[in-house]
C-alpha cells in the first residue's frame, strides 16, 4: 500500500533534481511513491530521472509528448497515483527529512481530506537572504482549525505546503487547467478548499522553497498567466455554484500589458468582478487596486498606451507615480 503519492513536474531542472529527489527519497516515510513528469526538457534533466528511476524502484518517470506546462504535467500523474494522499513538490526545491510523515500523520489523525503545513522557507543562492514564513498573522498557539475564508485570505496558494486525500480530489473532478503558464497554484488550492467550511493548519517540518530567477513565477509574463488563471478559477467556481464573493478574484504581481489582446482580456475580467473587489478592498494591496483602475478606467488599448507604456512592468509604473507625489 503506498501512503503518499509525490508529483513533480520536471522542466529543465538538470541542476537541481538530484537535491530534490535526494530530499524525497531519503524521507523517513518510506510508503511512498515518486512520480516525476518530464514535460520533454531540452537538458540533462531525462537523463538524470533515468538514473534515478534505475536505482530506486519508488521512482517512476512519466514522459510528455509534447511540452505542456507544469499544470498538464501534473494531471498526468495524478491520473496514474496509486497513493492514498496526494502530496506536489517543485523540482529545484527539497524537503525536510520528516516532511511527509509529518503530514500524513496529521491527516490519518484528524481524518481530513486537505492538511496545510505552514512551515517552509525562502531559499536564495545567498545564505543571508533566506526567509522563514513559520508564523502568520492568523495563526494562534495551540489552535489548528481555522475557517476556510481566513486561510484563503492570510496564507499563500501554494500546492506544495498541502496533503490531499486522493479519494477527494478524484470524487470533486479536481485537476489543473489547461494553461500553459503560472498561476496553477491559485486555481487548484482555492478549487479544492473553498467548499470547506474550515482547514487544518499546522506546523511542521520545512518545505525548501528555492528562489530562482528563471522560474515560471518569476518571468515578466507571470502576471498575465496568474490573471489567466484566475480568470479560470473564477468561471469554474461559477459553474459549480461554488461562492466567489469572499475571494481574491485577481492578482496583478509584475505584469506587463504588451498587445491589445492581452489589454482586451484584462480589462473584461476586471470590469465583470470590479463591483465584488471593491466590496473587499482589504483583499488587494494597492498594486492591485492600482491596476483595476488603470485598466478599467481605460475605453480600450490605445487610450491606455496614451496614459502608460504597457512594456514597463506595473510595479514600475506604481514607483514612479509614488516618488512623483514626493517631489
Amino acid at each position: 500500500m503506498v501512503d503518499i503519492s509525490v508529483i513533480i513536474p520536471v522542466y529543465n531542472t538538470e541542476k537541481y533534481l538530484d537535491r530534490c529527489l535526494d530530499s524525497v527519497l531519503g524521507q523517513t516515510l518510506r510508503s511512498i511513491e515518486v512520480l516525476c513528469a518530464d514535460d520533454c526538457s531540452t537538458d540533462g534533466s531525462s537523463a538524470v530521472l533515468a538514473r534515478r528511476a534505475e536505482q530506486d524502484g519508488r521512482l517512476k518517470v512519466l514522459r510528455m509528448e509534447t511540452n505542456g506546462g507544469p499544470g498538464k504535467a501534473r494531471n498526468r500523474a495524478l491520473e496514474a497515483a496509486e497513493g492514498r494522499y496526494i502530496c506536489f513538490l517543485d523540482s529545484d526545491d527539497w524537503l525536510d527529512p520528516g516532511h511527509l510523515e509529518a503530514m500524513l500523520r496529521q491527516a490519518e489523525r484528524t481524518g481530513r481530506d486537505v492538511v496545510i503545513n505552514a512551515c517552509f522557507v525562502k531559499e536564495y543562492d545567498d545564505p543571508v537572504k533566506k526567509e522563514y514564513s513559520t508564523r502568520f498573522g492568523f495563526l494562534e498557539e495551540g489552535r489548528e482549525v481555522y475557517d476556510t475564508a481566513s486561510v484563503e485570505l492570510l496564507f499563500p496558494p501554494v500546492l506544495w505546503a498541502r496533503l490531499y486525500r486522493k479519494e477527494y480530489l478524484n470524487k470533486n473532478g479536481l485537476r489543473f487547467p489547461d494553461l500553459r503558464g503560472g498561476g496553477e497554484d491559485n486555481y487548484f488550492t482555492t478549487l479544492a478548499e473553498i467548499p470547506l467550511p474550515d482547514l487544518f493548519v499546522f506546523r511542521g517540518p520545512y518545505y525548501h522553497y528555492y528562489q530562482r530567477e528563471d522560474s515560471l513565477a518569476h518571468l515578466k509574463t507571470a502576471g498575465y498567466d496568474f490573471i489567466l488563471s484566475f480568470r479560470a478559477l473564477y468561471d469554474e467556481l461559477r459553474a459549480r455554484s461554488l461562492p466567489t464573493e469572499d475571494l481574491r478574484l485577481f492578482y496583478a504581481g509584475p505584469l506587463v500589458i504588451d498587445s491589445e489582446e492581452r489589454f482586451d482580456f484584462i480589462r473584461d475580467f476586471l470590469v465583470e468582478i470590479k463591483p465584488a473587489v471593491l466590496r473587499h478592498p482589504e483583499r488587494y494591496i494597492a498594486l492591485d487596486l492600482y491596476l483595476l483602475e488603470a485598466v478599467t478606467s481605460c475605453a480600450d488599448y490605445a487610450e491606455y498606451r496614451t496614459r502608460h507604456n504597457p512594456n514597463i512592468s506595473i510595479d514600475f509604473i506604481r514607483n514612479r507615480l509614488r516618488n512623483a507625489s514626493k517631489t
